[in-house]
């Protein structure tokens, strides 16, 4: 937990992305046009209905506007509520000691807080999908306890319908949260057949009020058939189970069928010993419902994906909130033969049982040792490139029609619209660049001496499709540190100068130290690559200012060293 916290501290970028942009984007500007309605809270985004997000969302941007970190930081208490959630069910299980108990916690703890999650745990809607597998988690609590027929049914239904109106596959919570009776309940039969019939007809309101209005999205892609493509949907499942792993060491092909073999094992032991040996089921539940969650979960996204994206698809991270459920059933259910089964047996016994899973676990721990190399390198670049999409979101009002504000959001239209929307009305708190700094900027830089920097190179490249690719340095002569940023843009043959795209300094330049004995200097240089579509036509002249984000000041770059730009 503290390992995670500290790099989502470190790493966090307040920038709006994508689908954050459509819910609660889209939800926030209707909220500032007097517009926003019931049927919008509840209407569709892709296949969800995300109804209590959004009034999660609303009441986060209550506090101070519309900060993607908080959505970030819900998710992690969300994770760290899950893991007490997790704790509650391995401190019940029957022949549980408290070392038993803590070590598999510590074990599922490894699982929840992954270097995996890295992606996720910096994308705050993520907590959306995240929501109904705590539910089921919840779920299994719930019926386990020893609380009334009646009450299980209230909880229960609760947990449902929100995870329902959550994420689409929380519609799956009715089939898994089925309560029933603990044993000390003493509800008349009748009185069952009466909540088991509200909470069947709560779920058929609750799923086909769902599909009232309800589209499929015209751009995903037909469900798979089971007949025709079931080698790929195998593929699918095996790789979205063993990407949780995922690294430049690890096959996750191999991995997932490796976690399959022994969940396989793992199962076929609980049912032996439930029928045979007549252990307490109940030992079992929780992870058996929860594994149930995981692999329909990955069966559906299966066939629901395959069709257009093809097997890999399966790897990516934001899947990984589904098939952390898939790794938490089996060690809990592994958990749960030890402390039913071998805990009671002889010594001997006891010790091969855990010299195995010592093993099973080391192997993991080298796995998960890998996973966290190979995630940090990506941590660090997404850390790199959110910083880019701010600074795109920074300068909309100087460059809008900076080609990265389309990574932004792909509709830059829209983009451009709901920014001004927002930021008018003090929900989008992004500190934009506003005059003079703003009206400095777009004018076109005078002739510079080259003393806050250059511009040395523009050509284009054929290994990024003809692109142009421009290098150079920039140095805030005054401060004695490398500029915040760089503005480059081009001056027609009118004299008019347009500013195109925002470019970060930090690369190293140690011709540049070696030249000037200015250590500070090393991390001055940049580098960008632009379409041309973006550079008008004719002949152009790129130019470009040094930013000083401090001081509000531009400083003009050198341009000398750059011939005449021919776009065609």
């Amino acid at each position: 937990m503290v390992l995670m916290g500290h790099h989502v501290r470190r790493n966090w970028v307040p920038v709006p992305w994508w689908d954050e942009w459509h819910t609660p984007g889209s939800q926030f500007v209707s909220w500032c046009r007097g517009s926003l309605t019931i049927s919008e809270l509840f209407s569709q985004h892709n296949e969800s209905r995300k109804f209590f997000p959004r009034l999660i969302y609303f009441a986060l941007a209550s506090f101070g506007g519309w900060d993607v970190r908080k959505e970030m930081v819900v998710f992690f208490l969300s994770m760290c509520a899950l893991s007490v959630l997790l704790l509650r069910l391995l401190v019940r299980t029957p022949g549980r000691t408290t070392t038993s108990a803590l070590t598999t916690w510590v074990v599922m703890m490894f699982l929840c807080f992954s270097p995996v999650q890295f992606e996720n745990f910096l994308y705050g809607i993520q907590l959306e999908p995240l929501f109904p597998g705590i539910a089921v988690v919840a779920v299994a609590i719930v019926n386990l306890s020893d609380l009334s027929l009646r009450l299980k049914t209230l909880i229960n239904c609760s947990l449902a319908f929100v995870a329902t109106y959550t994420f689409a596959n929380g519609m799956l919570v009715w089939a898994l949260a089925l309560p029933f009776p603990g044993l000390s309940d003493s509800t008349p039969r009748r009185s069952r057949a009466t909540w088991y019939a509200i909470y069947c007809l709560a779920g058929i309101v609750a799923i086909g009020s769902y599909f009232v209005g309800y589209t499929r999205p015209v751009y995903h892609p037909k469900f798979a058939s089971l007949q025709a493509n079931y080698l790929e949907l195998a593929h699918y499942l095996i790789l979205w189970i063993g990407g949780y792993f995922a690294s430049d060491y690890l096959n996750p092909f191999l991995f997932g069928i490796a976690a399959l073999t022994i969940f396989t094992g793992v199962g076929t032991a609980v049912i032996w010993i439930s029928l045979e040996r007549k252990a307490n089921w109940r030992a079992f539940y929780p992870w058996l419902l929860i594994a149930a969650y995981a692999v329909i979960t990955g069966a559906v996204t299966a066939f629901g994906r395959l069709g257009l994206y093809g097997a890999e698809q399966a790897l990516g991270r934001r899947y990984t909130v589904f098939s952390l459920f898939f790794y938490v059933a089996l060690v809990g259910l592994t958990y749960a033969i030890y402390c039913t089964r071998i805990r009671p047996e002889m010594l001997v016994v006891r010790v091969f049982f855990v010299t195995n899973i010592v093993w099973l676990v080391g192997l993991a721990a080298v796995a998960w040792v890998a996973c966290y190399r190979t995630n940090l390198i990506s941590l660090y670049s997404g850390h790199r490139y959110r910083a880019k999409l701010l600074r795109a979101v920074e300068w909309i009002d100087v460059a809008p029609e900076n080609p990265d504000l389309a990574l932004v959001f792909p509709y830059v239209d829209i983009l451009r619209d709901r920014t001004r929307v927002l930021a008018q009305h003090g929900f989008l708190r992004v500190p934009f660049i506003k005059d003079p700094l703003r009206s400095e900027v777009q004018q076109s830089p005078q002739a510079e001496n080259g003393a806050n920097g250059e511009i040395e190179t523009c050509q284009f490249d054929r290994d990024h499709g003809h692109a142009v690719v421009i290098t150079g340095w920039a140095w805030l002569r005054d401060r004695g540190e490398r500029a915040h940023c760089v503005v480059v843009g081009y001056r027609d043959k009118s004299d008019n100068f347009k500013p195109v795209t925002v470019l970060e300094t930090g690369l190293g330049r140690p011709d540049l130290r070696d030249r000037t004995h200015i250590s500070k200097i090393y991390y001055a240089g940049f580098s960008g690559v632009i379409d041309p579509i973006h550079l008008g036509h004719g002949d152009i002249l790129i130019q470009g200012w040094a930013i000083d984000l401090k001081g509000q000041k531009a400083f003009p770059l050198a341009s000398s060293a750059i011939s005449p730009v021919v776009i065609p």
